[in-house]
C-alpha cells in the first residue's frame, strides 16, 4: 500500500493517513472530556429541571400513597368520627394537656358513635382513635406543602410553564379532596353513626385521580415523546385501555363496598353461601336501587369485576407476545399481571377472614400499585407520548 505524502505550508512532509489518526484521537478526547469544560445546553438544563420537578412530584405520589394507606386505617379502626369539627389551621395541632384532650372526648360523647356505639370508650382508648384521625390529616397538609415546591419552580421558571394547568389541577383537586373529607365525616354525625357510602367513595375516587393526574405528569417528564411517532392502536392497545377501565370500575364498587360494610357477609369464596347469586340481588326498590344500596348486590359486583379484571389482563399478556415491547414495557407489563394477581389473592383472603385490619389495609393500598401499573403502561404505548414502551420501526 503506497503512503499519501502531502506538504504543509511549512514546506514540512507528513503522512496524511497518519494526520488523520490523529485528528480523528483529538477529536474523540475532547468530545468525552468535553463537559467538563463546555457550559451546560438548553437541553441539560431542561433535563435537570424535570429531573427536580418530577422528584417532588415523585414525593407527593408516595405520600398521596400513604393518605390512603392511612385512611384505610382510619376507617378499619371506627377512628374517622373522632374530630368532630374541621378547624384546617387550628387543628394542625393535636390536644396537648389533659384539659383540651377533656374537651375534646367531651365533644366526642355529643354524636350517635360514641353514643350508640362506643359509650363504654375511656379518655385512653379515645386518644388513640383521635390521634389516627389527626395523623390522616395532618399527612394531608403536609402534602400541600410538598406540593408547593414544584408549584413555585414552575412560577420562577417560564421554561416549565407547560405545566402550570397540571399543578392547577392538582390544587383544585387536592383541594376537594379536603373538602370531601370533611363532607364525609360529616355524614356520620348527624343520626347514624357512619359515613355515607357515596361520599366515602368519592373520597376514594378524588385521591385516585389525584395520583393518576401525579403519575402521568411524571411519565411526561421521564419519557420525553420520540420526534418521530409511529402507530401503536392494535388489539393491545385497546387491552390495555380494558385493563384500567376494569380496575377503576372494580375501585369503584370496592369504595361501595366499604362503605355499606359488604365484606363482612357472604365470607365465602368462589360462592356466595352455597349461592353463585344470591337471592336478595333485587330486593330494594326502585330495583336499581340494589347496584349502589343492597350489600349482596355491590358485593357480588365487585367480585364479577375483580374477576373480569384477571381475565382482562390474561388476554393483555398473552397478546402483548404479538408485539415488541421494551425493556422497560414488558417489565411494566408482569408487573401489572402480578399485581392484579396479587390483588386477587388479597382480596378473597380479606373476604374470607372477615375484614381483618391488616389484610383489609393491603387490599386497599394495593390498589394503588395495580392502577398505577395499568396507567404507565397505558402512557408507555400512547402514541401521543411516544410510546416508549413499543420497539420503534426500524425505519425511526
Amino acid at each position: 500500500m503506497s503512503e499519501i505524502i502531502t506538504k504543509n505550508p511549512h514546506g514540512l512532509v507528513k503522512n496524511s493517513q497518519f494526520t488523520r489518526v490523529k485528528e480523528h484521537f483529538e477529536r474523540t478526547r475532547k468530545q468525552r472530556f468535553s463537559f467538563l469544560f463546555s457550559a451546560p445546553t438548553i437541553k441539560d438544563e431542561k433535563r435537570s429541571l424535570n429531573n427536580q420537578i418530577s422528584f417532588w412530584l415523585v414525593v407527593c405520589t408516595i405520600m398521596v400513597w400513604g393518605m390512603v394507606i392511612l385512611g384505610g386505617i382510619t376507617r378499619l379502626t371506627g377512628s374517622g368520627l373522632s374530630i368532630v369539627k374541621w378547624q384546617p389551621i387550628v387543628g394542625i395541632l393535636p390536644p396537648l394537656t389533659r384539659e383540651s384532650w377533656q374537651q375534646a372526648f367531651l365533644a366526642y360523647q355529643q354524636f350517635p358513635e360514641f353514643q350508640q356505639i362506643n359509650f363504654d370508650m375511656t379518655l385512653v382508648q379515645f386518644k388513640f382513635i383521635y390521634l389516627m384521625e389527626w395523623g390522616h390529616r395532618l399527612l394531608g397538609r403536609l402534602i400541600g406543602l410538598a406540593l408547593m415546591v414544584p408549584t413555585a419552580m414552575c412560577i420562577l421558571n417560564l421554561r416549565l410553564r407547560f405545566l402550570w394547568p397540571r399543578l392547577t389541577v392538582l390544587w383544585g383537586l387536592g383541594l376537594s379532596q379536603g373538602i370531601m373529607g370533611w363532607y364525609m365525616v360529616k355524614s356520620g354525625l348527624v343520626f347514624d353513626p357512619w359515613v355515607s357510602p357515596y361520599r366515602l367513595t368519592a373520597h376514594l375516587l378524588l385521591a385516585f385521580l389525584i395520583l393518576g393526574v401525579l403519575i402521568w405528569t411524571i411519565a411526561d417528564l421521564k419519557f420525553p415523546a420520540r420526534k418521530k411517532k409511529h402507530n401503536t392502536f392494535q388489539p393491545f392497545s385497546l387491552l390495555v385501555g380494558l385493563v384500567l377501565g376494569s380496575i377503576c370500575l372494580t375501585i369503584l364498587m370496592g369504595g361501595m363496598t366499604a362503605g355499606l360494610k359488604a365484606g363482612l357477609i357472604y365470607n365465602t369464596f368462589p360462592r356466595m353461601e352455597g349461592y353463585w347469586i344470591p337471592p336478595e340481588i333485587l330486593a330494594l326498590q326502585p330495583w336499581w336501587i340494589n347496584f349502589l344500596e343492597n350489600a349482596a348486590t355491590v358485593q357480588l359486583l365487585h367480585r364479577g369485576l375483580a374477576l373480569i379484571t384477571c381475565g382482562l389482563t390474561v388476554a393483555m399478556w398473552i397478546n402483548a407476545r404479538k408485539i415488541s415491547l421494551t425493556f422497560g414495557g414488558q417489565l411494566l407489563l408482569n408487573l401489572l399481571a402480578l399485581a392484579v394477581a396479587l390483588q386477587a389473592v388479597f382480596g378473597i383472603a380479606t373476604l374470607l377472614q372477615h375484614v381483618p385490619i391488616l389484610l383489609g389495609v393491603i387490599h386497599q393500598s394495593w390498589a394503588v400499585v395495580v392502577f398505577a401499573s395499568a396507567l404507565l403502561l397505558l402512557h408507555g404505548i400512547c402514541a401521543r407520548s411516544g410510546a416508549w414502551a413499543i420497539q420503534p420501526p426500524p425505519n425511526t
